[in-house]
């Protein structure tokens, strides 16, 4: 009996994937996430935290995109276009749903399902189209501008693919409709 709990005790989950390994290693054998926080910077220990992740870095840009209009409507600035506040509010609320989705993804990668970001998309898009075919073409049609690289986590993703989405939305804003 203490053989078993004592193996209990040297099993750990990993803070990124959620995955048992043992409590004396430095990586984690699945996604690699180093478990021990002195071993690199510490922005990078805290990106491969799924908890910091899920928990902080991807709702608080909703919370500032909702913020911002509201701030500016009580308290005007007179040189700040209303078009780049909708902007920023578009950049950062796209962030939240990317980093989210790349979460999903990511954990097809952790699980073994997919061995590359493009698989894994994969496998998120057969889980949407089985809960209904009509989100799974909203799940296509967030990713028709967007790279199916391996990227190195949801971070580097989430913050790429809204930035080419804002991107064309500020080229619709300040280019194409000005033409007209």
């Amino acid at each position: 009996m203490s053989d078993t709990t004592e193996e209990q005790k040297k099993q750990i989950l990993c803070r990124n994937c959620g995955s048992s390994i043992l409590s004396d290693s430095e990586k984690c054998l699945f996604c690699g996430s180093y478990q021990l926080p002195g071993r690199l910077p510490f922005w990078k220990y805290l990106s491969e935290s799924r908890i910091f992740r899920m928990g902080f870095l991807f709702p608080f840009p909703t919370f500032i995109a909702i913020s911002a209009p509201i701030i500016l409507l009580f308290y005007p600035l007179p040189f700040l276009d209303w078009s780049w506040i909708f902007i920023l509010s578009f950049f950062l609320i796209s962030f939240t749903i990317f980093g989210f989705i790349a979460e999903r993804i990511f954990l097809n990668k952790v699980k073994g399902d997919a061995k590359d970001f493009r698989e894994g998309f994969f496998e998120w898009q057969k889980s949407l189209y089985l809960k209904s075919p009509y989100l799974s073409y909203l799940g296509m049609f967030l990713f028709v501008c967007v790279p199916l690289l391996d990227w190195e986590g949801p971070i580097a993703f989430s913050a790429s693919s809204s930035f080419i989405w804002t991107a064309l939305l500020v080229f619709l804003i300040k280019v194409l409709i000005p033409l007209f």
